[in-house]
């Protein structure tokens, strides 16, 4: 063998001692100078089978982690992150074989790291949860974090893993340990170029810096701990760090850790680290989004986004509230044919002309076809290119200024009735009562004459018509002091039905009135009572038809929700077996004015509505057309509230 032989050979046999280094079961390089051919064939031959053992544990290694990945890919997508974390630890140790595996992901808003730590042994498996300071030095995990490379130790009590508490389920467990393995997990596509751990995060990156383990020599050190600390609370925050968290393994006994022990680590942490990404990124998205359906649902106002065409992406719970559709039942379908063509107008011009509407006062409908007043405002969705892919319509419930306005008219229309009552309504009734008298004067005179007696009695009616629309108007404007006596309101139930008994027979219709023993009495104006009762029973015969009954009934209440007890008060219920009174009406039936008979002035339910209500009680009235409508008076035991 001549000298470039030998060299050649030499340097062969190096490279062959620096593969088999990789491997704990290699034999001692072959001395080049001594070696025969029958060594250097029985070299060979060991390096061929050491290939073959290593070409099979890379497919077994392969397989494993394509499993792994798979078991990975299930949990991260439907379970939680403490979750994912006990199914990757439980397959590392159950199939790569270690005794213990742990999973500690960076909580970047708390400055942990959190996960877990399985231990395998004689069959058993016990998983612990961990969580550890993310500043300062907690142990290996934390240095090989903030050093961003792997770290093998094989003398545990000297380099402790981790530092936990006393008392700690894991305390027990981190005693004889023999070797540790900690490798940093980190992004699928790093935000950081390679090499390069300060340029884009700032000079004050701590990643990778050496200085994260002991102080700088010199008057540095004195600040080193609060530097450091503010360095890694940076860090830990900064939005471009690489560091998703640690995965790592520890022996106790047996051979001690090798290179292939961590280049196999190094796979499973680059295999496992995009499903932990994705799982972390999917749960961010799904806090994402609740916390937008919160502040969505939270909104006082009314919200819905549209895309370009016009179709419904978002609904949020106020226009749930007002227009009376679940989401469920307008996602995906066209503005207008959901809530009219005066809002998809509107919505139409922002979307097709860019022009945005600002407070706009319009009207949307509802599920049961109601018209809402709203004030609406539109603005532009645009994706990160300005260009635009939708628009949001938010808008504000008119419903109630509509009717504090009307409510105002009608407060000024009473004001101005009232002065015109006081001025004229002595004026009116003298003239009307001399004009009685003479009527029916006149009505000696021409007796036998049954036509002339037909136009006078209409006479006399239209007299005592215009009386009682003045002295409504009175009373509106000019409400006589209550006299609130505790008794039994039967009294002013059997007046009232005997007033009306002309109007009953004429109209051949009936009344039932059923007034329950033991009834409490209550505080009430007699009087009134029996003015608000003649008003009901009177329009309950006019709207029942011939040969039909009234009813009114009076029981004594109870609390709501309750079937015994002290009674609360009294419920006087008077139901006619009319056509009954259209939804529309019954919003505006106790308001003044508002009437659907010819000839009604419309304040006889305000009158009665306004008595009831100074009671302290309150009247309500249920309605159902062609099945009648019945009111009930509800007056409470206790004078609570009535104002005299």
């Amino acid at each position: 063998m001549n000298s470039w032989e030998r060299d050649t050979l030499r340097d062969l046999m190096r490279r062959v001692d620096e593969v088999r280094g990789l491997s704990r079961e290699s034999d001692p390089a072959v001395d080049v100078e001594t070696v025969g051919t029958a060594a250097l064939l029985d070299t060979i031959e060991d390096l061929a089978g050491e290939l073959e053992r290593s070409h099979r544990r890379l497919i077994e290694t392969n397989v494993q982690l394509v499993s792994l990945r798979e078991v990975a890919s299930t949990v991260g997508s439907t379970l939680d992150m403490d979750e994912t974390a006990r199914v990757v630890t439980r397959y590392l140790c159950r199939a790569f074989g270690f005794d213990d595996g742990f999973l500690l992901l960076i909580d970047r808003d708390n400055l942990k790291l959190d996960g877990t730590w399985t231990h395998l042994a004689g069959g058993k498996e016990r998983s612990y949860a961990l969580s550890v300071p993310l500043l300062g030095d907690q142990g290996a995990v934390t240095r090989a974090l903030w050093l961003n490379r792997t770290l093998v130790h094989h003398d545990p009590p000297a380099n402790v893993v981790v530092a936990v508490p006393e008392g700690h389920p894991l305390a027990d467990l981190l005693e004889g340990l023999t070797g540790s393995l900690c490798v940093p997990l980190l992004r699928s596509r790093p935000v950081l170029p390679a090499g390069d751990t300060h340029e884009m995060c700032g000079a004050r990156c701590i990643l990778g810096d050496t200085t994260v383990l002991a102080p700088p020599p010199g008057r540095g050190a004195e600040t080193w701990a609060a530097d450091r600390e503010d360095r890694q609370r940076a860090c830990a925050r900064c939005d471009m760090s690489p560091s998703l968290g640690v995965i790592g393994m520890v022996r106790r006994g047996g051979a001690p850790l090798s290179a292939s022990d961590a280049t196999q680590l190094e796979a499973i942490a680059l295999s496992v680290a995009p499903i932990v990404e994705t799982a972390l990124l999917t749960q961010q998205l799904r806090q994402s989004e609740r916390y937008r359906k919160h502040v969505l649902d939270s909104m006082a106002s009314a919200l819905i986004a549209v895309n370009m065409r016009g179709e419904i992406q978002t609904f949020n719970r106020a226009a749930e509230d007002l227009l009376g559709f679940r989401q469920s039942e307008v996602l995906g379908q066209p503005f207008g044919d959901r809530f009219g063509a005066d809002g998809e107008e509107i919505v139409r011009e922002t979307l097709e002309n860019g022009r945005e509407a600002s407070r706009v006062e319009t009207v949307l409908r509802a599920r049961d076809g109601a018209a809402v007043p709203v004030r609406l405002t539109t603005s532009l969705l645009r994706n990160e290119r300005r260009a635009v892919y939708g628009a949001i319509a938010t808008f504000l419930d008119l419903t109630a200024l509509r009717r504090a306005e009307e409510h105002a008219q009608r407060l000024d229309r009473l004001a101005a009735l009232g002065r015109f009552t006081s001025g004229v309504a002595h004026e009116i009734r003298n003239p009307l009562t001399g004009i009685g008298a003479g009527i029916q004067f006149l009505a000696g005179s021409l007796a036998g004459d049954t036509r002339q007696t037909e136009n006078i009695e209409f006479i006399l009616r239209e007299i005592k018509r215009l009386d009682r629309i003045v002295q409504d108007l009175f009373d509106v404007t000019h409400p006589r002091r209550l006299e609130l006596i505790a008794e039994p309101v039967d009294g002013a139930v059997r007046r009232a039905a005997q007033c009306l008994e002309s109007l009953f027979e004429e109209r051949d219709v009936t009344l039932d009135v059923d007034i329950a023993p033991q009834t409490p009495p209550v505080p009430h104006d007699a009087d009134h009572l029996q003015q608000v009762l003649i008003n009901l029973l009177k329009n309950g015969a006019e709207a029942s038809p011939a040969g039909s009954a009234l009813s009114l009934t009076v029981r004594p209440a109870l609390a709501p929700g309750r079937t015994t007890g002290a009674p609360t008060g009294v419920h006087v219920t008077v139901a006619d077996q009319g056509s009954g009174i259209p939804e529309e009406h019954l919003k505006t039936i106790f308001e003044p004015f508002f009437s659907t008979k010819p000839g009604g002035s419309g304040l006889g339910l305000y009158i009665s509505h306004d008595i009831v209500k100074r009671h302290g009680g309150s009247l309500v009235v249920s309605s159902e057309p062609g099945r009648g409508t019945t009111f009930v008076v509800e007056l409470p035991v206790e004078d609570n509230g009535g104002s005299r």
